[in-house]
């Protein structure tokens, strides 16, 4: 910031502190506007008594020029073009107004010359402080105004020496401290449009490190809930869905054995049998439903949640999954032909079957479906405590 014009050395910053200044500043601008249109116009009541022999003039310049004007010139903030000319308006009306002031000093015989001439202080202050004149602005304007009384009284010589003597220090000492007031006015307004511009970026890094923590919060819930191996579903998040749906609908689950998994790693090494859990796992998701929860349940075992299912769906999703997955796998070491055995149980939003019991129930016709020779499915049925194979 230029510490003479209190100017950004940055344009683009420069401009953006403008457009803060005249969105910040309109009512007032326009406040000034109406009450230095209003104070103009009563103080011609005074004309009669103080210049009564320029009665007439004073009130051409008070209601036929300076009024208007100033009135105008509140009607012109509302239109689209006055944010680009604030500043020249302001600095019109003003040298319009004190222009005014001076002509009816210069005008007037020395009774009525020293007591506007008070009027003119009082310019003074009302363009450093309350029009919204920018620094440069108003120090040009009353600098102006001080020069132009100056000729005019020298000119005119209506005053005597002493009288004139002593306004010009008053005019001085009003201008100084008039200067000193608007200076302090517009750097405190640019200091506080830095700061609430500072606070502004703060808040939206702060922002956006906000979101980034919560996306990295739900990255890491969403890994928490996979497999590092498979990114299928882990079990823990298995029996976290499964408890949240199993009280409103009917439910199923699947479990997955892969037959004979362990000579896989024997024969070929672990390597090879995590391409073959890799591989399953990739048959399992392409088969299920956009509803289905499937998860690797612990080593070889897959597990596969059904919402809103019951047992006979889940048997034809069950077959329909095994011809799925049984085949043959390729991997770094050799093709490995593998089959599975699977484990079908259902229950209804009763309650009278926990998630607990139905995991347990799966379970059960699984080991029965190892028992009896692999590669085959068996299903819990409720009618008798299991039920042999339903599909070999």
């Amino acid at each position: 910031m230029n510490k003479l014009t209190l100017k950004f050395r940055d344009r683009k910053r420069e401009e953006e502190f403008r457009a803060d200044y005249f969105a910040g500043n309109l009512t007032q601008v326009r406040a000034s506007l109406m009450l230095g249109c209003v104070l103009y116009a009563v103080f011609g009541f005074l004309d009669p008594k103080i210049i009564p022999e320029f009665k007439e003039g004073a009130w051409f310049i008070r209601f036929c020029l300076v009024c208007p004007l100033l009135f105008a010139s509140y009607i012109f903030t509302y239109s689209r073009h006055f944010p680009k000319v604030m500043q020249p308006v302001l600095f019109m009306y003003g040298a319009v107004a004190a222009a005014g002031i001076i002509v009816m000093l210069a005008c007037s015989y020395l009774f009525g010359n020293y007591l506007y001439y008070v009027g003119l202080l009082l310019c003074l202050m009302f363009f450093y402080t309350f029009t919204r004149l920018r620094f440069i602005g108003a120090t040009i304007l009353c600098w102006g105004i001080f020069i132009m009384y100056e000729i005019i009284c020298l000119v005119r010589g209506v005053l005597p020496q002493a009288v004139l003597i002593n306004n010009t220090f008053f005019f001085l000492a009003f201008n100084i401290a008039g200067m000193s007031a608007a200076y302090s006015i517009e750097r405190y307004m640019r200091l506080d449009f830095l700061q609430r511009r500072l606070i502004q970026q703060k808040g939206e890094e702060l922002a956006i490190a906000l979101n980034e923590v919560e996306r990295a919060r739900h990255e890491a819930e969403e890994i928490s809930k996979l497999d590092p191996l498979t990114n299928l579903y882990n079990r823990r998040h298995f029996f976290a869905v499964a408890e949240e749906r199993a009280a409103f609908e009917c439910i199923a689950l699947v479990m997955i054995d892969i037959d004979h998994f362990k000579r896989v790693n024997d024969l070929y090494g672990h390597t090879s049998g995590d391409q073959v859990l890799l591989e399953v796992a990739g048959r399992i998701s392409e088969a299920m439903r956009r509803s289905d929860t499937p998860c690797r349940y612990g080593g070889e075992e897959f597990a596969v949640f059904l919402p809103d299912t019951d047992l006979e769906t889940a048997v034809r999703i069950g077959r329909r999954l095994k011809e799925r997955i049984d085949g043959v796998v390729q991997t770094d070491a050799a093709s490995i032909s593998i089959t599975v055995s699977m484990g079908i149980a259902a229950a209804d939003p009763s309650g009278l079957v926990s998630v607990d019991e139905l995991i347990e129930r799966a379970d059960r016709v699984l080991y029965r479906a190892k028992k009896t020779g692999r590669d085959r499915i068996c299903v819990w049925d409720d009618d008798e405590e299991q039920r042999g194979p339903a599909e070999c």
